[in-house]
């Protein structure tokens, strides 16, 4: 007979938790040669949704979430072709969304409303699905990136709203007249 005790029980699992959070670093920012990239994402993502690159990455900010959509981005094979365009000039990200949105390349193009959608909605479209002719009724999304990137679209906060069972605005918030949508989607004080 084996001998379970909740004090066994309970070592076992808590060596098991520590050996698998001590083998992924969870807390790793993205490599130093993919912070730049990741600066030019954003920028570029600015330009592409319409909200003010300091709303997508604020200074002072706690989730990361564009973290998740760059990785997310980086795993299409047209992310470096889409990077190289916004490398060529880092300084014009809003000319640079215009020839990814007007790009010939439809792995570009589609990988460019796939970020748009990533920001909006918190979940992944494959690009080349969406460039199907004629398009899949209804087009369905690959997978939701994460729980996080659901409860922080941008959609959401654009229609003043809030996911069903999560919420960060007062109770009875309702009640108030909305808010201007550029106090949403502009940087404080721009």
């Amino acid at each position: 007979m084996i001998d379970f005790t909740r004090r066994k029980v309970l070592g076992v699992a808590a060596g098991t938790m520590a050996s698998a959070i001590g083998t992924a670093d969870l807390t790793q920012p993205a490599a130093a040669d993919d912070a730049a990239d990741l600066v030019l994402f954003v920028k570029l993502s600015a330009a592409l949704t319409g909200i003010d690159a300091a709303q997508l990455a604020p200074p002072i900010d706690p989730i990361q979430i564009k973290r998740a959509y760059f990785r997310q981005a980086k795993t299409d094979p047209g992310f470096e072709s889409l990077m190289q365009i916004v490398r060529a000039n880092p300084a014009d990200p809003v000319g640079a969304a215009n020839k990814i949105m007007n790009s010939s390349n439809q792995q570009i193009k589609y990988l460019g409303r796939s970020i748009i959608l990533a920001w909006y909605l918190g979940a992944w479209y494959q690009p080349m699905v969406l460039a199907q002719t004629p398009p899949p009724s209804p087009v369905t999304p690959l997978k939701v990136i994460s729980p996080t990137a659901y409860t922080q679209a941008w959609a959401w906060r654009v229609a003043q709203a809030h996911p069903m069972g999560y919420s960060e605005l007062r109770f009875g918030y309702w009640s108030d007249e909305p808010l201007p949508i550029e106090d949403f989607v502009k940087a404080r004080g721009a």
